[in-house]
């Protein structure tokens, strides 16, 4: 069963062939980070003007897709600091052009409520700890989720105000070195803080108008089917994968956010209802992948259990991604 990348052949086969040492080492090559800040996919949302490639969001889900498909750990970085870089329509307006100035600009973060931040001289006297910050060792700022006058808030940090350390001993997706980050008590400036919500966008393109946990459940749930289509090709079985449940999940998923596009771009907004729906569709699909990816395991030799082959590596890094507490099934 072959597969129709986006990507060009000779790409596909330069990230596969970083892959296994980049999970030897726990981190992305530097190769490979050439390669994501070269193809801009850190603002694969942001639009052209905030020096994005200004993907609508249905494109981008399968630019997401595809590149989990290549390599899940860089799919997964891609996807949780290219959303952390969506922040950037939120931030005050100089701090945002200021950003933009900073070669390789990378934000990864947390969405832990980490800390707290009590206001302070025109500014917050902030401290807190985060367990996990995929590609924190790459990162030049952090954002973070601070408890202020008992509410959410997030800041952002630059990288020389963050201290790293290292915690990620996963089974799975090795290379995105989501380790842990700490803030030590100190003071930072008012226009570090910022409210994610589509009415306190900073940019009017219609992107910022987006739920956060709709832009989540759709991002995270396409690298799990991006997984499932790689794992089945490694698999080398016979089988149509579009009249597979989970991939017609799968469609069923891309439709609903097409729609939501059209919505965002018409100037409304994506009602509660419609956000929680789409949670509950992302969990599904997420269920519905590992379903199907353990079943053509349970089948296949001992060569799906060697840690070195790519379709053990696919495994694992699929049920370390399904852990994440969007795509899990709660009880």
């Amino acid at each position: 069963m072959k597969k129709e990348y986006i990507l060009n052949a000779d790409l596909v086969a330069d990230i596969r062939g970083h892959a296994q040492e980049a999970e030897l080492r726990g981190t992305l090559s530097a190769a490979e980070w050439e390669l994501v800040h070269q193809q801009n996919w850190l603002n694969l949302y942001l639009p052209a003007d905030m020096k994005g490639m200004g993907l609508p969001l249905p494109d981008a889900l399968l630019k997401l897709e595809q590149l989990a498909a290549v390599d899940a750990s860089l799919g997964w970085t891609v996807t949780l600091c290219s959303g952390a870089h969506w922040f950037l329509g939120f931030l005050e307006k100089d701090l945002r052009s200021a950003l933009f100035i900073k070669d390789r600009l990378c934000i990864a973060g947390s969405g832990d409520v980490g800390g707290t931040a009590v206001p302070l001289d025109g500014g917050y006297w902030v401290e807190g700890s985060w367990p996990h910050a995929t590609g924190a060792g790459n990162a030049t700022h952090f954002s973070a989720n601070l408890c202020l006058k008992g509410d959410m808030a997030a800041f952002l940090f630059y990288a020389d105000e963050v201290e790293l350390f290292s915690n990620w001993t996963t089974m799975g997706m090795k290379a995105t070195a989501s380790h842990g980050f700490r803030v030590r008590p100190q003071w930072i400036p008012a226009n570090r803080f910022f409210r994610i919500n589509p009415s306190t966008y900073t940019h009017p393109d219609p992107v910022f108008r987006c739920p956060f946990e709709l832009l989540a459940a759709y991002t995270l749930a396409v690298n799990t089917s991006g997984m499932a289509s790689r794992f089945a090709e490694l698999a080398e079985v016979q089988l149509s994968l579009p009249e597979t449940e989970f991939y017609q999940e799968r469609n069923r998923l891309l439709e609903n956010a097409h729609r939501h596009w059209q919505t965002l771009q018409a100037g409304n907004q994506v009602s509660p209802t419609e956000v929680q729906e789409s949670s509950r569709q992302a969990r599904q699909l997420t269920a519905l992948v590992l379903r199907f990816v353990q079943d053509l395991y349970a089948g296949m030799g001992l060569r799906a259990a060697r840690e070195e082959q790519e379709i053990n590596r696919v495994w694992r890094n699929l049920h370390t991604a399904a852990l994440h507490p969007l795509l899990r099934k709660l009880s």
